[in-house]
């Protein structure tokens, strides 16, 4: 028989092979010591209460209740006769349930990407007595304070959690775990939070491409990192002056003022324990003298043009004008 505190349990004693004397007493647990009389209960009439005998037979039942059940009323009660014997078959096992202990999850902390892992839950009973019968005790699992997903996480039995095919993405998850006896409700666990290592996927350039076109004299700042688990070492490389730069999350490839003499290819490498992928730059420094010189033939061109125009508007001008007189100067002389 199983009880919650604070609730009233009828307690019933079956008994065999003939009747019991008019007196019984309830001698466990060793916080009661009750006389239960089958006429009253002169002792305890507010909490506990004689019922009375069901069946005055040779197979008789007692039944009384106990109101508001606290947890020294658990144990294992016993009938007596008035000769202080035990009454063969008169007894009765009372468990009064309270909330499982808060659990703990064990499992790897760092599982290789790919792989399955397996989280278990464990938490022990309270209820008393303590070496009252097995109770079913169940758990309910969450994710970053939300239950998982069916699709990532898959329950193997009530304590174990299996999570398939962890990712990189895992990276960082949250999980805890919480036991339920009779209903009873147990604090949440502490998380147990996932660290899957992984090596690098991408190269990353901040704020540009794959080839960069800088004015001669100008700055030149390129930041290159890499996502890694644990982080990467991010290394530059200029694979014409076997240049190296190298920084830790991050590699700076910096210079003041460029000049050509820089131009070329540059590789920015990634690498950890469990991997690395390299990203070319390609640099092209543009000549300050080229650039100017560019600039230059775009005057005389564009007078010429100019002129150009100018000297055909005036021919047709003239050509107008001409005709005109022409046409004229025969209607006088006609």
């Amino acid at each position: 028989m199983t009880v919650k505190p604070d609730s009233a349990s009828f307690i019933y004693f079956v008994w065999v092979n003939g009747l019991v004397s008019e007196r019984l007493l309830v001698v466990q647990p060793k916080s009661h010591r009750v006389q239960v009389f089958n006429n009253s209960d002169t002792d305890n009439k507010i909490r506990i209460r004689y019922t009375g005998e069901d069946s005055p037979s040779q197979i008789g039942q007692l039944r009384f209740t106990i109101y508001n059940v606290t947890v020294q009323d658990a144990g294992t009660y016993y009938c007596q006769g008035s000769n202080g014997e035990n009454v063969t078959g008169c007894r009765q096992v009372v468990v009064v349930a309270q909330k499982p202990s808060t659990p703990t999850i064990t499992g790897p902390a760092s599982p290789v990407s790919g792989e399955n892992v397996t989280l278990t839950c464990s938490s022990s009973s309270r209820s008393l007595p303590p070496d009252h019968p097995p109770l079913t005790m169940t758990y309910i699992w969450r994710r970053d304070s939300t239950l998982p997903e069916s699709s990532d996480e898959s329950l193997t039995s009530g304590d174990d959690l299996t999570i398939t095919h962890v990712r990189r993405e895992n990276q960082g998850d949250n999980y805890s775990c919480q036991a339920v006896e009779e209903g009873l409700e147990s604090d949440w666990s502490l998380g147990h939070v996932l660290d899957v290592p992984y090596g690098p996927v991408q190269i990353l350039f901040e704020g540009t491409r794959d080839k960069l076109e800088v004015e001669e004299g100008k700055p030149l700042t390129v930041r290159c990192s890499a996502d890694c688990n644990p982080a990467c070492t991010v290394t530059w490389w200029d694979t014409s002056t076997q240049m190296v730069i190298t920084g830790h999350r991050e590699a700076v490839l910096s210079m003041p003022a460029v000049d050509v003499s820089v131009s070329g290819q540059y590789t920015c490498l990634g690498n950890n324990s469990h991997g690395s992928a390299s990203r070319n730059l390609t640099l092209e420094v543009l000549s300050r003298e080229l650039t100017e010189s560019g600039v230059v033939p775009i005057v005389p061109v564009t007078a010429a043009c100019s002129v150009l125009i100018v000297v055909i508007a005036f021919v047709i001008v003239a050509v107008v004008f001409r005709r005109n007189r022409t046409k004229k100067g025969g209607k006088v002389y006609r």
